[in-house]
C-alpha cells in the first residue's frame, strides 16, 4: 500500500496514522476499521499475509520483555499490564494496551520497517 493512500484514509477517516495503521493491520476491529480496511481493498489496497522472523535481539528482564532493533527503535511489553510500547530512542511512538499475539506479530513486522528506514536515513547523510 502507498503513502498517499495510507495519508488519504487518515484524512477521510479523519484519523490518525497509527489509527490507519492498527485498522490495516486488524489490531483492532471496530465499524471504523473495517470501513477503513473495505475503503484501501477498494483503491488499491491488498489482503497480504507473509512469514516474518524479525531482526533484533530479545531481553526478558522482572518487568519488561525488550525487543531491540537496529536504529534505536525497540518494542517493550509490560509483563505485569501487557501494554505494548513501540519506542525510538526514548520517544515512544505508539502504545497498545493490551495486544494479541496475532497483533504483537504485525507490530514486529511495523518495528523492523521502522529500523530498516532508520538505518537508511543513516546511511545516506
Amino acid at each position: 500500500m502507498t503513502d498517499s493512500l495510507r495519508r488519504e484514509l487518515a484524512s477521510r477517516f479523519n484519523v490518525s496514522r497509527p489509527t490507519v495503521w492498527s485498522a490495516l493491520n486488524y489490531l483492532t476491529n471496530s465499524d471504523l476499521s473495517e470501513a477503513i480496511r473495505q475503503y484501501a481493498l477498494g483503491h488499491g489496497g491488498a489482503i497480504e499475509e507473509q512469514s516474518f522472523i524479525p531482526n533484533c535481539r530479545t531481553e526478558y528482564t522482572d518487568d519488561e520483555i525488550i525487543q531491540t532493533f537496529a536504529g534505536g527503535i525497540q518494542v517493550r511489553i509490560g509483563r505485569q499490564d501487557g501494554g505494548v510500547r513501540l519506542m525510538q530512542g526514548a520517544k515512544v511512538l505508539e502504545s497498545y494496551e493490551p495486544m494479541t499475539v496475532q497483533a504483537w506479530g504485525n507490530l514486529l513486522h511495523h518495528a523492523q520497517k521502522l529500523s530498516e528506514e532508520s538505518i537508511a536515513k543513516a546511511t545516506k547523510k
